[in-house]
């Protein structure tokens, strides 16, 4: 999305390609690149309030992001593509996993708390 705006954007269907959605496909690569790099950053962290802070944030980033095209599709009548919901499953999916660990580390820590 960020280096590759213009061949990711003929990807979700969209030609021709304008300056205006390339400028939009790259700033939400940035977004993307920094959760991913905060991800990142956060992974070896020993505070678990901080790891579990930046799993939620990229569990509702992931989940939003296919609600949102959802919405597109079926409501606004947003033409989809195999792209679209390969891209919206996988999206989905890891939303999901992350929001499993996030709570499994919050009732590791609960555990931890009654002892």
């Amino acid at each position: 999305m960020l280096f590759n705006s213009s061949e990711t954007l003929k990807m979700y269907g969209v030609v021709p390609v304008d300056q205006f959605h390339v400028a939009i496909f790259q700033y939400l690569g940035i977004s993307n690149f920094c959760l991913a790099l905060l991800t990142f950053l956060f992974r070896n962290d020993t505070q678990t309030k901080n790891i579990k802070n930046v799993l939620l944030v990229s569990a509702l980033v992931n989940i939003a992001s296919t609600f949102k095209g959802c919405y597109d599709i079926f409501i606004q009548d947003v033409p989809g593509n195999n792209f679209f919901w390969a891209d919206a499953i996988f999206r989905l999916v890891v939303g999901l996993v992350t929001l499993l660990v996030y709570f499994k580390i919050s009732k590791k820590r609960f555990n931890i708390l009654l002892k």
